[in-house]
């Protein structure tokens, strides 16, 4: 028992004045001589032992009665924790997407806030955390006003990341009693890891249905130039499904519909074939289970792009005419003299093939080119020499050509796993014709892959990583005098390849919550800025203006899956489709159960109402002050019945 004020309680000591008096107050008896004495003794013997008793009972009563009186104004009271500190309280609450999910008493989230708003204590200083914002210092109205407006997010957090930003709330209240108290499913990709010395209360929440279909994923196939072959991935978590609906909508027009069976917790490739006419597509599933989010997928396609090929050297017809056609790529030619270095900047691919020395100036525009993320290709002629080729090779630090050799070389071997000559070739193959040449420039090219190699195993044609960009180097001279490579069917896949693959294609979806890197290849003013936006959302996301393009980058901004546009004020320069992470579609869940069971410092509560309850059982007080109120009165009863019938 404790005492708001207990200073009162020397008060007590008052009471030996009472107890003092009672023993030094010596009452005397006069006798009276009687004919009778034996009887009279007898009678007086009587008469002092019941004084005397009622005396002793009197006091005794008054005593208690003047204690209990004091104690009460000392106010006792019982409470597990000091009233004179503070309280502490760091709500965690999942607002990821996984709580859209509905359990006994609707969606988890929307439940829990309700749980939350009408069991808050009164006491203490709340600090509320969820997965895209942390509000710290609230009193109870303050935070059920945030409560009311927390939403869904993209956005994640994993248990140790919770458990640790409240370590850093609490260590700036060092004084105050601390309460963690952690709302969630639980996902087990929301664990990480657990440190045994971790104290908190958690609630987890679970869906009532424990099945789910999603899609997991969407890729394309181009199966003719007039259509795409969509590549649907579904995963399955629950017993098998006999007919399930999918289809592929062109806002409300069915582009294409299939029906399939699936195994119980397993996934399967859906092949839907749709017109390449069609630019936003949403990919849609037929069923009532855990989570509705992952039922749809938004996916995007864009304008197909001429990709810009700059060839410096001679103009005169070549093998690259027949390649780079007017329908798929821009393709221009300059003498090394006449080339608008500006211009530079604004292809995809720069094939260099030329014998003169590359002036410096040229050397640093191509650099700086290359390290943007374009592609050069290093082509020498027959009259190029080492020195000036070094000039070049070398200042991108990438190796040197060592000389110049006069020698008949077959190109024997091809790189298969290359990026260049990927879906090329059904199988490999060992018995075509094989190109020569009858001069080549040997060197050491440093963490060169190759391409294409001659039958002594040095590379023809290789390529270098330069920062974002690439570089190809082809080894021997391409007129018909020096090889007849041009005249292979080899010719067309790598230099188609290697233009084709040097424009970034920009996903046909994203994951929201996720880094995602957009480029949009337009111009822009110095102080314009592009922005990202639907119906009912508009960002500006980090950007990064280059010469020819713009590069965006979005994050945590975008909550809400659909399509969307990248504008540059008005003008729509390009659309894009965001997905939720499928990380989100999981129904595996941390056993938390299992985990308080054996850790002493975890307590698990069945629902946010208990949870809270007890933390205002640890802030409770009771007062006895009304108990000893009465005591007093049950004493003083006691008094005047003892002297009145006694």
């Amino acid at each position: 028992m404790q005492f708001k004020h207990p200073e009162i309680l020397y008060v007590l000591f008052a009471l030996l004045i009472p107890i003092l008096i009672h023993l030094f107050q010596l009452q005397r008896f006069v006798k009276t001589p009687f004919t009778n004495v034996k009887f009279l003794k007898q009678i007086e013997l009587q008469t002092r032992k019941s004084s005397q008793l009622k005396k002793w009972l009197v006091l005794l009563s008054r005593l208690l009665a003047f204690a209990a009186i004091i104690i009460a104004f000392a106010q006792p009271y019982h409470a597990e924790s000091a009233t004179d500190k503070e309280w502490n309280i760091s709500i965690y609450l999942d607002n990821s997407i996984s709580m859209k999910a509905k359990g006994e008493r609707g969606a988890l989230l929307k439940r829990a806030i309700q749980d939350l708003v009408e069991n808050l204590p009164e006491k203490g200083t709340y600090n509320l955390l969820t997965n895209n914002n942390i509000e710290t210092k609230l009193g109870k109205e303050s935070l059920i006003e945030i409560l009311k407006n927390t939403d869904y997010t993209p956005n994640n957090k994993t248990l140790t990341t919770v458990l640790l930003q409240t370590k850093q709330l609490e260590a700036n209240t060092p004084n105050q009693y601390n309460y963690r108290l952690l709302i969630s499913d639980f996902q087990t990709n929301k664990r990480s890891f657990y440190k045994n010395n971790d104290s908190f209360n958690f609630v987890q929440l679970h869906p009532s249905k424990k099945f789910n279909i999603s899609i997991d994923s969407v890729y394309t196939k181009e199966s003719t130039s007039n259509d795409f072959l969509l590549k649907i991935v579904l995963k399955n978590q629950g017993d098998d499904i006999e007919n399930l609906s999918i289809s592929a909508l062109d806002k409300d027009i069915i582009l294409a519909k299939n029906t399939v069976k699936i195994e119980a917790n397993s996934s399967k490739i859906i092949d839907l074939r749709v017109s390449k006419k069609s630019t936003d597509i949403l990919i849609k599933t037929a069923t009532d289970d855990c989570y509705d989010f992952d039922n749809q997928y938004y996916i995007s396609f864009q304008k197909p792009e001429s990709i810009k090929v700059l060839f410096i050297g001679e103009q005169k017809k070549s093998f690259l005419d027949r390649i780079y056609t007017s329908d798929e790529f821009s393709f221009k030619k300059n003498l090394p003299k006449q080339v608008d270095y500006n211009n530079i900047d604004r292809q995809q691919v720069v094939i260099l093939n030329t014998e003169q020395n590359i002036p410096n100036s040229l050397k640093d525009k191509l650099k700086s080119f290359v390290k943007n993320g374009g592609s050069l290709v290093i082509l020498p002629t027959k009259k190029s020499k080492v020195a000036d080729l070094n000039s070049l090779i070398v200042s991108f630090g990438i190796g040197q050509i060592h000389s110049k050799e006069i020698d008949s070389l077959l190109i024997t071997k091809i790189h298969y796993s290359h990026p260049v000559l990927k879906n090329v070739f059904e199988k490999k193959i060992s018995n075509f014709q094989y190109p020569n040449v009858s001069t080549y420039f040997d060197g050491t090219l440093l963490n060169a892959k190759p391409v294409l190699s001659f039958e002594n195993d040095k590379t023809f044609i290789s390529e270098n990583r330069y920062y974002k960009g690439k570089i190809f180097w082809i080894a021997a001279p391409l007129d018909k005098k020096s090889s007849n490579f041009t005249n292979a069917p080899l010719v067309v896949p790598v230099f188609y390849n290697i233009g084709k693959q040097s424009l970034t294609q920009n996903n046909i979806s994203y994951r929201l919550g996720t880094k995602n890197k957009i480029i949009v290849n337009t111009k822009i003013e110095k102080d314009a800025v592009l922005q990202i936006s639907n119906n009912t959302t508009n960002i500006i996301p980090r950007q990064e203006i280059q010469s020819d393009k713009v590069i965006l980058y979005s994050d945590a901004q975008l909550k809400t899956a659909g399509f969307y546009s990248v504008k540059d004020k008005q003008k729509i320069l390009q659309n894009l489709a965001f997905n939720h992470q499928k990380k989100e579609s999981s129904l595996q869940y941390i056993a938390m159960d299992s985990l308080a069971k054996t850790n002493p410092n975890i307590n698990a509560y069945a629902n946010v109402k208990d949870g809270l309850n007890s933390l205002a059982e640890k802030q409770a007080t009771q007062s006895f002050f009304k108990w000893f109120v009465l005591l007093a009165l049950l004493f003083l009863l006691i008094e005047i019945i003892l002297l009145k019938f006694l």
